[in-house]
Formats: structure tokens, C-alpha cells, sequence
């Protein structure tokens, strides 16, 4: 392992941390690739959130596309009726 480090560190070896730590420790079932060790991420918890703010996102969304619709509409009555009165 220390030969490692000092391989690492001397800028002879191209692995990275991790893949020294994947040479020596071997990998288990907490690495995630990618992400590395440590803790994992809480997918229930964070899927719930991200959901509900893309729920929310789109009734924003949805509001925002009706009331354009209206304004559009008002505006080609507007137009038609300019066009009627000449």
C-alpha cells in the first residue's frame, strides 16, 4: 500500500485514489461507481422530493400555458372585431 501512495504521489502511476483504494480494499457492496465510498445517497427520499417539485413544475407549467391560451384568444377577438368594424 505505501508503495502505492508513493507511486501515486510521485506522478508515476495514471491510477486514480479510488483506484488504488479498489486495489487494496477490494470493492464492496457500499462503493457506488461512479459516486465512490461513502454514504449512499437516500434514493426514496430524494425521488419523492425531486417528484413533487416536478409535479409542482408542471401545474406551474399548465397554468402558465392556459392563461397565454386566454390572453391569445382575447387578443384575436380584439383583432376581429377591429376587422368587423372597418
Amino acid at each position: 500500500m505505501t508503495d502505492l501512495k508513493d507511486l501515486y504521489t510521485s506522478g508515476e502511476s495514471s491510477m486514480t485514489i479510488d483506484e488504488i483504494v479498489d486495489t487494496i480494499l477490494g470493492t464492496k457492496s457500499g462503493y457506488i461507481k461512479g459516486l465512490g465510498y461513502g454514504p449512499k445517497p437516500n434514493t426514496t427520499r430524494s425521488t419523492q422530493r425531486r417528484t413533487g417539485e416536478l409535479e409542482d413544475s408542471l401545474k406551474k407549467a399548465k397554468q402558465e400555458a392556459v392563461s397565454a391560451q386566454l390572453e391569445l384568444q382575447n387578443r384575436l377577438n380584439a383583432a376581429e372585431t377591429v376587422v368587423d368594424n372597418q
